[in-house]
This record gives structure tokens, C-alpha cells and sequence, in this order.
């Protein structure tokens, strides 16, 4: 990868290739948290910090563990509000949503899809992030210089699973590059790489700063080796700036205060050390951040070699930037008084939807497990439950049957859910944050794509039980039947993607009995709704069981279905009307069923979506 102009002169790194730099300057930041049990205790994360990074150069914060780098870059991104303080871009206050539509934010814990390959993920990145103001034409060369500039070509048709550390981290970069942001956060993107590997991600990043962008990384200890790629240190010391300015300056900086670093020793571990015992010092010298005389750069060793590289190449790849949107006037206004983003809301659903159903296609075996797990428990509850439908002497058999089919396709449906979503969430929160998509785009994508296959495994379940259990050979209440199973297992997917936005996996499934007990209770099939009390009844009418019970019971034994056989000297079920009234539910009518079902999924689906919500917008 090459840039297409030099520095012209020794004052500034910056070759603004990006259009419209931004330089960013804070001003007394503070931020505090709770400590403690109780609310009244408040620990102090930073304290009045200041500094500025500036377009074209590769900013650095640098500070022992804990001292505060993770914060100040949540803050700078615009992940977590301070306590007070100012921001400003380009001397002006920051504006919040339009600078996150110009910024991006890369965590130390970023995921990506596994089952992609490179050059799908940055093919539906692109598709997402640049809208329609970019022609496919263009949206594809976007991609083809991408890939060459993060040096992964040979292996652009390999899954995601299959990359290393360092291909991860590239491509993690690279999808965030898709639409060209002027501004690039990164929390400690060296973490868990090699030192080769270290350098590489270290000098691509250095190249994207030299293209006019402001990009800001956090690490912990950078090694002498990458000090060479580094044009600002910005040293945080419990909560404050205890250094800002060039790594060349370092060393001056800290022989005024008569710290002297030993020979052939690394600048910045040296600084780390003495830090907790001079804290105070340090940051008095310099002022909080707001000391700007040690900030003045001179062309480092990379710079050099960039140069030499460019003159090297007869083919150079470059990463160009985009057109310009075109947007009249109102368009313009209309822009700014909403936050949008680059796609439709459908079109954000079709995209994220075919991203989830070829994930799903690509791992399949998840689906053929569960898919196994419904056929062979049908075969067995089948023959278990072989002919009872025929026979009135095995109505309460037949009706045990009908709740248990509830609780196998209410648990399995629950559970797969609450398993599989918290997994997401760290891919959704990098994601929204950085403004690919809203949360109802790609809740109601979720949805969409995890109905087939429990519409399949439920079927399944439902055909073979039916024949076997051998229940009324009437295609209207086998229809009923399936309906019902149907709708329970929608209903429960809906409860367990609540479930799973608001816990991770180990919470989730130790919740998981609080959500779904209470509706079991009151199912009606362990206590009937004429022994309940009577200040308690209401609920009964909340619970999906009851309602799905209910559904099943009018396809085997209501719609005025006649008498049946019965093999003993007396069947007191022989009559269905007879165990309808027995069992309080021969008002029961389908309609009702249907809608009180559509209405409780209805209630989950906005609360999962309320807490994914509020999920997405902190670090919960």
C-alpha cells in the first residue's frame, strides 16, 4: 500500500487523502462511576484530563493497567457520556450523532461473523455502511482496494474461522473502512498478537493516519519496535495526563524533571515505571494534558520507508476516497433533523437476514442436531403414546400427551435461543455503534431467520406424533394442531430472545425456569382455573400454556366431534363434550386462542426489543 504525496515539510505527518480531517481536542474530561453497593459511593475513573489529536498522525495512550486508557477512549468515541467536561472537532462542540457518522469505534474484544468469508463480510459491510449514493461498480472497487491494502488477497475466500489473530484484526479494521471515516478509536488492537504480527497492524495503521485520518489506538506497553510508527504518546497516570507530545520528545521531557532513562532501555517502559512514583510530578509538568510544547513532530524512520517503498513500487494500491452523496437542499434538512442511517430500514432487514440464514447454511449443525432431537423424541413419544386417540379410556392419556408436546417444543424453542443470542451481542453492539444498522432491523432479522428452522423441527414433530398417537383423521384439526404447536413455539422464541438481551449465557439459562415456570403453573393442566382463587385467575390469561393447551384440546376433542370408541364396560370420556366441561374449557373458541397468542409474542418482542435497546447503548 502507497499514498500518493509525501510530507512537504517536517512540521506535519499529515497527507489528508480523507476529506473533511478532524482534529480532536477535549478539555477537563471527568468520569465517575459508582463504587460500591450503595449509590452514594463514587470512584474516580478521570480527572479533569485534556490533550488533542490531530488528523494525519497515529496517536498513542499509553498507561499502566487500570490507569484510565479504556475510558478516555470510550469517551472520545462517544460509547460512554462523561461525568464533565468538553469535546470539541475542528474547535467547534461536538455533535454527537453526526460524529459518529464520520467515526468509528473498534473494541479490544471485537468479534466478527465466523462463518463468513473476507469478501463477504466487507461485500454486506459495503452494502450497509455506503447506501445508495455508491454504485456497485464503485462499492466493489471499495472492496478490491481494501483487501489489497490489508495485505489478506490470498486469502480473501477463507471463512473467518480459518484467519489468524492478526487477519481477524485487519479484517475487523477493514470493515469499519468500508465507508472511509475520517476518525479511527482502537482499544488496544495489538492484544494477543505477536510482535511480528504486532508491527504489520501497527504500520497499516500508520498508513491510514498518513491519509489525512485522525486514528487514536490505546495500549498498554508499545515495544521500541512499534515507537518507530508513532507520532503522539498520550500517557494517562491514574486518571491523568502525565505526558503529551512526540516519542521523540520523551526523553527531553523527562530530563527536565531529572529522570534519567538508562541507556539502550525502552522510552515508554521506562515512563510506566517511574509513573506511580511520580505521578504528581509528571502531571504537573504536563498541566493535565494541557501542556502543548512537547507535541511538535519530526519525520520518524517510517516515513522514511514509506517513501522508499512508494519509489520501489511500479504498481501501487490505493485507498481513494468516496463521492460525495447526492443531496439537494431538503434532502440536506432533512438529514440533519433525523438520525439516519445509509440504508432503509428493509433493506438493513433483507441484508442482515441473508447474512443470518447463510451463517446458519454454513453451520449446519446446530440445525441437523435440534432437527434430530424433534424427529427422534416424536418417534419416541409416538409409539409411547401409540393409538391413544382412538380409545375413550385413554382420554387422559391422550391429554397428558397434548401438554407434554407444549412443554418439548416450549422448551426447546426457549432454550435454543436463549443459548445462541447473547453470543451475538458483542458482533451487534460493534456493529450499531458504528452505525451499520438500527436495533429493529436486526431484531426483527433475528426473528426471521431462526422461524424456518423451528417452523421445520415443530412440523416434524407434529406430523409424526399426530399419525402415531393416532388422533382424528380430519385435515381441519390436524391443521388446528400444527397451528397451535406453531404459534406456542413463536411464542416461546419470543420469550427466550428476552431472555437472552437481557442476560449472557450462564445467567440465562439459570433465569431461564423464572420466566417460563409461571406461565406452566398457570397452564391449567395442574390447576384448573375454577380451583384457583379467584384473585389470582386473571393470570391465567397470560400464560401461553393455557392458551396453546387450549388450542390443542379444541383440535383433538372440541368442534362438536362425536362419540368414541371405548373397549371397557364404561368410558366416562366417551362423550368429548363431557371432558371439555370437566376441564373448563368448553367456551374455548380458536379465534381467541390465535389472538391471545399474536398478543403475548407481540409483548416480548417489544420488551427483548426495549432491553436490546438500552443493551446496545452501554457496556451492560
Amino acid at each position: 500500500m502507497a499514498v500518493d504525496t509525501q510530507p512537504d515539510s517536517q512540521e506535519t505527518n499529515s497527507t489528508s487523502l480523507v476529506e473533511d480531517s478532524l482534529n480532536i481536542t477535549f478539555k477537563n474530561i471527568s468520569y465517575k462511576v459508582r463504587h460500591g453497593f450503595f449509590a452514594g459511593g463514587r470512584k474516580t475513573i478521570l480527572n479533569e484530563v485534556s490533550g488533542q489529536f490531530n488528523a494525519g498522525d497515529l496517536s498513542v495512550i499509553i498507561g499502566q493497567s487500570g490507569a484510565g486508557k479504556s475510558s478516555l477512549m470510550d469517551i472520545l468515541a462517544g460509547y460512554t457520556k462523561p461525568t464533565n467536561g468538553s469535546i470539541c472537532v475542528n474547535g467547534r462542540v461536538r455533535n454527537e450523532k453526526m460524529f459518529r457518522r464520520r467515526s468509528c469505534y473498534i473494541l479490544q474484544d471485537d468479534k466478527i461473523h465466523e462463518m463468513l468469508t473476507i469478501q463477504e463480510s466487507l461485500t454486506i459491510a459495503a452494502e450497509l455502511k455506503l447506501g445508495n449514493h455508491v454504485s456497485k461498480q464503485q462499492k466493489q472497487q471499495r472492496i478490491e482496494e481494501i483487501i489489497a491494502s490489508l495485505g489478506v488477497t490470498k486469502v480473501r475466500h477463507s471463512r473467518a474461522c480459518n484467519l489468524s489473530g492478526g487477519q481477524k484484526k485487519r479484517l475487523a479494521i477493514g470493515l469499519e473502512l468500508v465507508n472511509d471515516p475520517p476518525v479511527m478509536f482502537l482499544d488496544e488492537p495489538t492484544s494477543g498478537l505477536d510482535s511480528s504480527i504486532s508491527k504489520q497492524l501497527m504500520y497499516l495503521l500508520h498508513l491510514l493516519a498518513r491519509q489525512g485520518r485522525t486514528v487514536v489506538i490505546s495500549m498498554h506497553q508499545p515495544s521500541a519496535m512499534l515507537l518507530y510508527m508513532v507520532d503522539r504518546l498520550y500517557a494517562v497516570a491514574a486518571g491523568r495526563c502525565a505526558y503529551m507530545g512526540s516519542v521523540q520528545r520523551l526523553l527531553p521531557y523527562l530530563n527536565t524533571m531529572n529522570l534519567i532513562c538508562p541507556p539502550y532501555h525502552n522510552p515508554v517502559d521506562f515512563f510506566i515505571e517511574i509513573c506511580q512514583d511520580n505521578e504528581d510530578i509528571l502531571v504537573e509538568s504536563a498541566n493535565n494534558g494541557k501542556n502543548e510544547n512537547w507535541t511538535q513532530n519530526t519525520p520518524n524512520e517510517t516515513d522514511r520507508k514509506l517513501i522508499e517503498y512508494k519509489r520501489s513500487k511500479s504498481e501501487e494500491v490505493y485507498l481513494t476516497t468516496l463521492p460525495p452523496p447526492k443531496e439537494d437542499p431538503t434532502s440536506k434538512i432533512l438529514l440533519a433533523l433525523k438520525s439516519t442511517y445509509p440504508t432503509s430500514s428493509w433493506k438493513q432487514f433483507t441484508i442482515l437476514t441473508r447474512r443470518a440464514l447463510m451463517s446458519i447454511w454454513r453451520n449446519p449443525s446446530f440445525t441437523i442436531m435440534i432437527t434430530g432431537i424433534h424427529c427422534s423424541m416424536a418417534l419416541f413419544v409416538g409409539f409411547l403414546f401409540y393409538n391413544v386417540g382412538e380409545d375413550a379410556k385413554y382420554v387422559r392419556d391422550n391429554y397428558n400427551f397434548l401438554y407434554f408436546s407444549l412443554m418439548f417444543l416450549m422448551f426447546t424453542a426457549f432454550n435454543a435461543v436463549t443459548i445462541s443470542f447473547p453470543e451475538q451481542i458483542p458482533v451487534i453492539r460493534r456493529e450499531h455503534f458504528n452505525r451499520w444498522y438500527n436495533a429493529g432491523a436486526y431484531y426483527a432479522s433475528t426473528l426471521a431467520s431462526v422461524l424456518p428452522t423451528q417452523t421445520v423441527c415443530t412440523l416434524a414433530f407434529a406430523c409424526i406424533t399426530y399419525w402415531l398417537t393416532g388422533q382424528p383423521v380430519d385435515y381441519i384439526r390436524f391443521l388446528i394442531f400444527c397451528c397451535t404447536l406453531l404459534l406456542v413455539s413463536y411464542v416461546a422464541l419470543c420469550i427466550g430472545l428476552f431472555n437472552g438481551s437481557m442476560f449472557n449465557i450462564k445467567n440465562g439459562v439459570v433465569f431461564g425456569p423464572f420466566f417460563i415456570m409461571p406461565f406452566t403453573i398457570f397452564s391449567g393442566f395442574f390447576l384448573r382455573y375454577s380451583d384457583a382463587p379467584v384473585f389470582m385467575r386473571w393470570l391465567f390469561q397470560l400464560s401461553f400454556l393455557k392458551h396453546g393447551l387450549a388450542g390443542l384440546v379444541i383440535s383433538i376433542f372440541g368442534m362438536d366431534r362425536p362419540k368414541l370408541l371405548c373397549t371397557e364396560i364404561y368410558c366416562h370420556y366417551a362423550h368429548p363434550v363431557q371432558f371439555l366441561k370437566d376441564n373448563g374449557m368448553l367456551g374455548e373458541k380458536f379465534s381467541i386462542v390465535v389472538a391471545a397468542l399474536f398478543a403475548i409474542a407481540f409483548v416480548f418482542i417489544a420488551c427483548s426489543y426495549g432491553v436490546l435497546k438500552l443493551r446496545l447503548k452501554s457496556k451492560w
